[in-house]
């Protein structure tokens, strides 16, 4: 298995033309040593398309970054357990949020220039493909694990908000009355678009908070150009002024 597990690190890390025809070698070689098995499952393997070949790059070329949006959707997924819970996490949520951003932003830009140095067009649609596969990487088990080991072979669909770490009901092994689980589907839905709708509250505030930062560092900007030029103009006055006299 382990010797498995080191070709299949290759096969991921290949580039993306390469993919099929070093499968299929590989599961030849497999069968070759008698082991149908493992022949089988690699014989199964499909060719990853092209974003989750990017994403599978990333995950070699770019590890401390994807470590970063793998810390960030820690929070995040904690953040919204508390919200869950009750509790109030909106403060920590927006972090959680601004830092999976920022991370999935840093990870595109490389995205964009690992896919110009393969000779693949970086169009936006591969791009929002990244994102959005990078997002779901961070929150999701099953796509932290292919995305540390880089092996995704689809996009991946970031969870909606309320989807992680909901505690699951207590089900009965009795039959529960008709009009029991309508009221449960009621209430389902009732917290549903509250979780809904708070999530939207949150993003808004927390767009807010951004373009805040956003005006505060472009108006920073403007006073230090501002104040380059007072001090540009001050200097050449006291140039043409020529030298103190005593």
């Amino acid at each position: 298995m382990a010797d498995l597990e080191r070709e299949l690190d290759r096969l991921f890390a290949l580039p993306l033309d390469e993919f099929t025809g070093a499968r299929n070698g590989l599961a030849k070689k497999l069968r070759a040593e008698q082991d149908s098995e493992a022949a089988d499952l690699v014989q199964r393997l499909p060719k990853p398309s092209v974003a989750a070949w990017t994403v599978n790059r990333l995950s070699r070329a770019a590890r401390r970054d994807v470590r970063a949006l793998l810390q960030a959707g820690d929070s995040l997924r904690d953040a919204q357990r508390r919200l869950l819970a009750g509790e109030d996490a909106a403060v920590g949520l927006r972090e959680a949020t601004a830092a999976e951003r920022a991370a999935v932003d840093r990870l595109s830009v490389i995205a964009r220039a690992l896919l110009d140095e393969a000779g693949r067009p970086a169009t936006q649609a591969i791009l929002d493909r990244v994102a959005a596969t990078l997002r779901a990487a961070a929150v999701t088990d099953d796509g932290r694990r292919l995305l540390e080991s880089g092996r995704l072979t689809e996009k991946l669909e970031p969870p909606g908000f309320g989807e992680l770490g909901a505690p699951a009901r207590a089900r009965s092994g009795r039959r529960r009355p008709a009009a029991a689980k309508t009221a449960d589907r009621a209430r389902e839905r009732r917290e549903q678009e509250e979780l809904r709708r708070r999530a939207r509250e949150l993003e808004r505030e927390a767009r807010a908070a951004e373009r805040e930062a956003e005006r505060a560092e472009a108006g920073a900007v403007e006073a230090r150009r501002r104040a380059d030029a007072a001090r540009e103009a001050a200097e050449a006055a006291a140039a043409a002024a020529g030298p103190k006299r005593l």
